[in-house]
């Protein structure tokens, strides 16, 4: 796990709460994911802290990314990634749902337009996807489009493993067909209190006994989740999500 904050990061700017101001595990930068897997190495989202989180996992090479969504959070650190073109010279593959292709290139126009700009540009192939089944290099990745506010974001599930964040629900249907069949499951819980456009730890906990997930890990907090004193809150099989925390699937 890169990160596991939500959109501010913890410690928010300006504030003094005591999660803000604990130096230990409650710190979170924005919610990102390294997979190790099929000899590749993919990145889930390329946050504002992206830059930082390669540095701190020691990341010399990347084959792909994979995003969930537009939002600032999970892809204003793009610019970042032509660092890894400066060794492979190969571009980058990106897989986006092809319904935020449009945003996405609005919100990097430099990037794909060819405005004269003689710097480095980050040097990517756009992979589109559909919901359902695609293939990531040699993996097999399962895109499940969840409602988040006025948009979507997408859930990955690669074998056993299912990474799920900024959604506010699952369809039944999909609970039914996956019940039973997801061992790890990262999922964002911004906070206790009800959110519109978000999962809240106690409907995350709940829609992962609903699955039967064997082991759960919340990700994508805010500053009123405290992991040193609401861990006692969760149930068997659940804890709180931390940067640089490793999983096996």
């Amino acid at each position: 796990m890169l990160g596991s904050g939500t959109s501010t990061g913890v410690p928010v700017i300006g504030c003094g709460c005591r999660v803000c101001m604990d130096p230990g595990p409650n710190r979170r930068l924005r919610s990102s994911l390294l997979l190790e897997a099929g000899g590749e190495t993919i990145v889930v989202d390329t946050g504002p802290d992206f830059r930082a989180q390669m540095l701190a996992a020691r990341v010399k090479r990347l084959d792909r990314v994979l995003f969930t969504h537009t939002h600032a959070d999970h892809t204003h650190g793009f610019d970042d990634v032509r660092a890894f073109h400066f060794e492979r010279k190969e571009p980058l593959v990106c897989h986006i749902a092809e319904e935020h292709v449009a945003d996405f290139k609005a919100r990097f126009a430099y990037v794909f337009q060819d405005d004269g700009y003689v710097g480095t540009k980050p040097i990517v192939q756009l992979a589109p996807f559909k919901a359902g089944a695609f293939a990531a290099g040699g993996l097999a990745v399962e895109a499940v489009r969840l409602p988040h506010g006025t948009m979507s974001s997408y859930a990955f599930r690669i074998g056993g493993f299912l990474y799920a964040t900024d959604f506010k629900a699952m369809p039944e249907a999909l609970i039914a067909r996956w019940r039973g069949k997801i061992d790890l499951m990262v999922a964002s819980g911004v906070h206790f209190r009800a959110h519109p456009a978000h999962s809240s730890v106690p409907e995350t906990v709940a829609l992962m006994a609903r699955l039967q997930v064997r082991r759960g890990v919340i990700t994508h907090m805010n500053h009123e989740v405290d992991a040193r004193v609401d861990q006692a809150r969760l149930p068997p099989g659940v804890v709180f999500g931390f940067d640089g925390m490793r999983l096996e699937a």
